[in-house]
């Protein structure tokens, strides 16, 4: 992203397949009034008119019922289009009851039951539909612990032992705050001389910053077709060769949001494009780290993976993570909601679940992952949204690593720009945010020589332990305010409304011998999640945790 209009615009790249889910409850709902009952088992009848009955009065309640009752009718029949229906139209018709009630076990089965049976019926977009639902709606819950231990290291160039590089894309602006963070980001476009960019980079050399280039590809597809022509190949030369001289460790984003484009591409022919210039850095500039990023969705029915080319030309992979409330700038209202759900937005931009993918992908090929650019927007004249992106900034510094601790480097978007702001420097709540957030996780590095000695990890993983044990939570509940209380053997510990739901774990007033923590994750939908764990301490002072 050269600029901030352009995330804008790579979203509108999606349109069309979001009118396509808009589209999709109505489609799908007419089902119900159209099932073949041919070949229904003898007596369907009063199950199946009990519950068209509750749908049509939207009586919620007896749908849940008569809706189960009809299931369990059908529940040891063989598979076929008449049973597939029925199972396919009473779970996509109750799931949202379930999610409503804060019931998303129920909600979630159901939502399977939707994908098995769509995709028996041939119901393609529905089965997509649902799978990402299902990751979407997860309220995840779990508790972790600040340790004296390392976190996963994957040996790649320039990727630091234990904690996360944090810093910017430069701007004139921001420059004096990019000198006091770890990893400072330059946009190049494909065709320019990497050089005119010296002036700006240079005094970020010297090994005091980690130095991230986006080697952009200005006209997206067409610039693939023309680097696989040939009609590059002096240029990247050139930029590779300016780039081995820079005094600094370098991750070069070769590139990046592949998957959003306008002009679309290939995965064979920009796997190619890729590799034509990665086999050459590996000769001209060795000290580069090469950076494989996409954005962290794509269109509707899309993957990241296609265009993923030979692990061994990756050392990092990327993504562009933006959290946004409103799915344009241009027209801030609230939008369709399998929309929203499926592209992270609105209630569902939560930064931990919409890295969710890319997490997937660096996992398959074990590689520590960086937010090459990212953030959460605000509005001039929209007051709402600045308190948004507060919230979104400080789940991203808080969560991200803790949850992901091979999130290794974290680069914020710090631009402004015709639609959505993404300065830090332009509105003072999301610039305290920003700083909160970086204040309280001590394993974020503001400095590539900087040393880190802590991690987190699951509760249930930690043992040795002792003293003051500093605990946190993870649970995203859409659309709520979640709480999480702790508790020891009964006795109340601490209560945490805000993100990362931090509670002082204080072990040397217990006594030898076992102990039960309790940690409820409560929101105002009904959702309510105990994760129960017993505590072990030693003779010695030091505690262990098992999750019960």
């Amino acid at each position: 992203m050269q600029t901030a209009w352009k995330y804008e615009k790579g979203v509108d790249t999606m349109k069309k397949q979001w009118k396509i889910i808009g589209a999709l409850g109505l489609s799908l709902s007419l089902l119900m009034s159209s099932t073949a009952l041919a070949a229904h088992p003898k007596g369907y009848w009063p199950y199946l008119s009990a519950f068209n009955n509750a749908k049509t009065a939207n009586n919620q309640a007896q749908m849940i019922t008569t809706g189960n009752k009809l299931l369990q009718y059908y529940q040891n029949l063989p598979l076929d289009s008449d049973v597939a229906s029925i199972r396919y139209n009473v779970n996509y018709a109750n799931y949202p009851i379930y999610e409503k009630q804060g019931n998303y076990t129920k909600a979630k089965e159901a939502l399977q039951q939707v994908a098995t049976n769509g995709a028996y019926l041939g119901f393609h977009d529905a089965v997509t539909m649902a799978n990402e639902r299902m990751r979407k709606i997860s309220p995840n819950a779990q508790v972790y612990a600040l340790t004296n231990t390392s976190a996963p290291y994957y040996g790649a160039k320039h990727e630091p032992k234990n904690g996360t590089l944090y810093g910017r894309v430069w701007t004139e602006q921001n420059d004096s705050a990019a000198q006091n963070e770890a990893i400072v980001s330059f946009y190049i476009e494909m065709g320019q001389n990497a050089a005119d960019y010296e002036r700006f980079i240079e005094p970020y050399e010297g090994g005091d910053h980690v130095i991230h280039i986006a080697w952009n590809f200005p006209g997206e597809g067409s610039t693939v077709s023309a680097i696989n022509s040939g009609s590059y190949d002096s240029n990247i030369q050139q930029t590779l060769q300016y780039l081995a001289t820079i005094d600094a460790p370098v991750l070069l984003r070769i590139g990046g949001e592949m998957n959003i484009w306008t002009t679309a591409t290939t995965g064979d022919a920009f796997k190619a494009a890729y590799t034509r210039i990665a086999k050459q850095a590996r000769t001209i500039c060795p000290n580069v780290a090469l950076v494989f990023s996409t954005n962290y969705t794509s269109p509707f029915g899309g993957s990241m993976e296609p265009y993923f080319p030979d692990a061994s030309l990756v050392d990092w992979v990327g993504t562009s993570l933006y959290n946004n409330k409103y799915q344009f700038a241009s027209s801030p209202t609230k939008g369709v909601d399998n929309n929203e759900m499926y592209f992270g937005i609105g209630d569902y931009a939560d930064p931990v679940k919409n890295l969710s993918h890319t997490a997937d992908l660096a996992k398959k090929y074990n590689k520590p992952i960086i937010i090459t650019e990212g953030g959460s927007g605000y509005l001039s004249g929209y007051a709402d949204t600045a308190t948004f992106a507060a919230d979104r900034i400080r789940e991203a510094y808080t969560s991200l690593n803790m949850v992901y601790p091979q999130v290794k480097a974290i680069i914020h978007f710090d631009r402004s720009g015709s639609g959505y702001d993404y300065s830090l420097q332009n509105n003072a709540t999301v610039q305290a945010a920003y700083n909160s957030a970086l204040k309280s996780n001590p394993t974020l590095m503001s400095s590539p020589s900087q040393t880190v000695t802590q991690s987190f990890k699951p509760l249930s993983q930690v043992t040795g332990a002792n003293g003051v044990v500093t605990l946190r939570a993870y649970c995203d509940v859409i659309g709520q305010t979640v709480t999480v209380t702790y508790s020891v053997d009964g006795k109340w510990v601490g209560t945490q409304k805000t993100v990362p739901y931090n509670c002082q774990l204080d072990t040397s007033t217990l006594t030898a011998g076992n102990h039960t923590l309790k940690v409820v994750c409560n929101a105002p939908n009904g959702y309510s999640q105990t994760l129960n764990y017993q505590l072990t301490k030693a003779a010695n002072g030091s505690v262990s945790f098992k999750q019960a």
